[in-house]
């Protein structure tokens, strides 16, 4: 087992044990093997333990020392200048890879859901890879850094977006969008400008966050693959919608669909997902603002595919259909459906739909005595 494998394991360890994000890596694990910190923290101890099949600290090594202890407050958690320049430096693409990594297991940590854990492990997160990119001086591995970064800034965004954090959610999207521009991975920054323009619908300016998703499409046609450029569409199609310009909507879905591939992945930005299914759902959402009934039926399939572990996107699948019930005028069924969007979106600590659902509650004349909005919602 390398150094690097070894400490992927107890990231991994201590990530699942207590959702806690640390920073152990290689080089700290050759600090370990020399001696210079003779009695890590209790967590790292008890991982190695589990990890290498090792009964008792001192089997690995370790014992208590004032030295020890004192090195050990250090390690693996400080910022020293020459720490930083020397994990930056014994970086491969295997440590890279396990970044990446990391994002997914914190996207798919309590999925659907935008809780304080999710946050502050995205805040650990950013902040070493942050630090990692900051002091990385080779440009290919810069290069991976920032396009790992771009990614978990657009998630750690979203997160915010969700708790109805807007102005924490531009500004992770402009770091987001910074870092993409450094990418090896054109797909990052148009994926990040397209998101915020969400940012931009959510504080009422819909026209400015057309033109931004319109500006993402044009960028995606010249860079990114088939499956990112449908996505793209799909984005500009809902906030056409949005801004009551149906013919543009139209447009922008249809080529949603004719670009979209049959497997809808690209390797390069696993954080697009996109299918026929979810591609239903969005210009479900685009017919039900434009009031079209069609949009029923749309969303009703789009629903057939989500269950208790996608909580977010079925509450805002749920909000859309009531939007279109009530377009149709089905009031009746628009209340029944709300009462689940709102279960969900409690569910989900989701302050965005709960926002949503309580202005669908003022349309149909609906007294909500027990209802709250998350804590986090200011």
């Amino acid at each position: 087992m390398s150094r690097t494998e070894l400490a992927e394991l107890v990231n991994e360890h201590i990530w699942k044990g207590s959702g806690r994000s640390t920073s152990f890596d290689a080089d700290v694990v050759a600090r370990y093997e020399r001696g210079v910190v003779r009695w890590p923290s209790e967590h790292y101890r008890v991982a190695l333990r589990v990890v290498l099949g090792i009964e008792t600290d001192a089997e690995l090594g370790f014992y208590p020392t004032a030295r020890g202890r004192s090195v050990a407050a250090k390690e693996p958690d400080g910022d020293d200048f020459t720490v930083w320049l020397s994990r930056a430096s014994s970086l491969d693409a295997g440590d890279v890879l396990a970044l990446a990594r990391r994002t997914d297991e914190i996207r798919i940590y309590d999925p659907g859901r935008a809780g304080v854990q999710t946050s502050k492990l995205l805040r650990e997160h950013l902040h070493r890879i942050a630090s990692l990119r900051s002091f990385s001086i080779r440009s290919g591995v810069r290069a991976d850094l920032a396009s790992v970064y771009s990614d978990a800034a657009s998630l750690a965004g979203w997160v915010r977006l969700d708790a109805g954090d807007l102005e924490g959610a531009w500004r992770l999207h402009e770091v987001a969008k910074d870092a993409g521009r450094e990418s090896a991975v054109s797909a990052d920054l148009v994926h990040a400008i397209a998101q915020q323009a969400y940012v931009l619908v959510d504080a009422e300016r819909t026209g400015d966050a057309l033109q931004l998703a319109e500006h993402a499409v044009e960028i995606g046609a010249r860079s990114v693959s088939p499956t990112v450029r449908a996505w793209l569409h799909a984005v500009a199609g809902e906030i056409a919608a949005i801004t009551d310009h149906e013919g543009a909507s139209l447009t922008q879905f249809d080529e949603a669909a004719r670009l979209l591939p049959p497997d809808g992945f690209d390797p390069d930005a696993p954080y697009v997902v996109l299918d026929d299914r979810s591609l239903a759902r969005w210009r479900g959402a685009a017919l039900a603002r434009l009031g079209d009934e069609d949009a029923i039926t749309n969303l009703r399939y789009a629903l057939e595919g989500l269950g208790d572990t996608h909580l977010r996107a079925a509450a805002q699948a749920n909000v859309d259909l009531c939007h279109s019930l009530l377009a149709a005028g089905h009031q009746t069924e628009a209340k029944t459906v709300l009462e689940v969007a709102h279960d969900l979106a409690t569910r989900a600590s989701s302050t965005r739909q709960l926002r949503r659902i309580a202005s669908l509650e003022l349309r149909l004349g609906l007294v909500s005595v027990h209802r709250e909005e998350p804590d986090d919602r200011r």
